[in-house]
């Protein structure tokens, strides 16, 4: 485990200088580790981290400038593997690092073109929920970009309503659930009302859905 956290941390701090990280957020199960530094102030328990590090790129990304990013990091031990229908990931022996960008319109198998990283990136439903508040947290010294963590819980449940695999479907529920915990005990849950009301119908009502469940109604009153 300190053998991929310290991979983590020089990929940051790589990532950081090229100014990658100014235009990017970190998602999934790494973002749901890192708020950590957000929920300072409470008793937070993080999830547990997998290989796989995330990030999303905007609907039209940009970037301060163009970077090889395979080559960056080859240093470090990554290279691109290819998947599917030409998708690409930069893989290492303790680090998997993919890029999303919210799918928009009609669904696509066909990969985004990330021209100014010589990569590309999988195109998601539901992904432009982060995009609404963004927050930036310091670790080491490396500043990175999230999504507020209440929309990292809302979009959390809308997923866990709509997987195929229950058991995929119960790990996105009980990561918004410890996120919603820890929001609550933030003192936040006004943001989270906030949140609820950029969601589209369907997604208030797999929402709504989710936290009925789980018992949770309650934090919609």
């Amino acid at each position: 485990m300190e053998k991929q956290n310290n991979i983590v941390l020089k990929t940051l701090r790589i990532m950081s200088k090229s100014g990658i990280l100014d235009n990017v957020l970190l998602v999934e199960s790494w973002c749901a580790y890192f708020y950590k530094q957000y929920f300072s102030k409470i008793e937070y328990n993080p999830v547990i981290k997998t290989r796989d590090i995330d990030f999303l790129v905007n609907v039209r990304p940009t970037f301060s400038k163009s970077v090889d990013l395979e080559e960056l990091l080859k240093p470090i031990g990554f290279e691109i593997e290819f998947f599917g229908s030409g998708y690409m990931k930069l893989e290492s022996e303790e680090l998997a690092i993919e890029f999303l960008v919210p799918e928009i319109g009609r669904p696509s198998e066909k990969p985004m073109p990330l021209p100014a990283l010589k990569l590309n990136a999988q195109p998601l439903r539901h992904l432009d929920i982060l995009w609404r508040n963004p927050i930036k947290v310091a670790v080491s010294g490396i500043f990175i970009r999230l999504p507020h963590p209440v929309d990292y819980l809302l979009q959390k449940l809308v997923i866990a309503g709509r997987r195929k695999k229950a058991d995929k479907s119960e790990k996105d529920r009980q990561s918004a659930l410890a996120v919603l915990d820890a929001v609550i005990d933030n003192d936040e849950l006004q943001e989270f009302h906030k949140a609820v009301k950029y969601l589209s119908k369907k997604e208030l009502k797999t929402v709504t859905e989710e936290l009925s469940r789980a018992g949770r109604e309650d934090v919609l009153a």
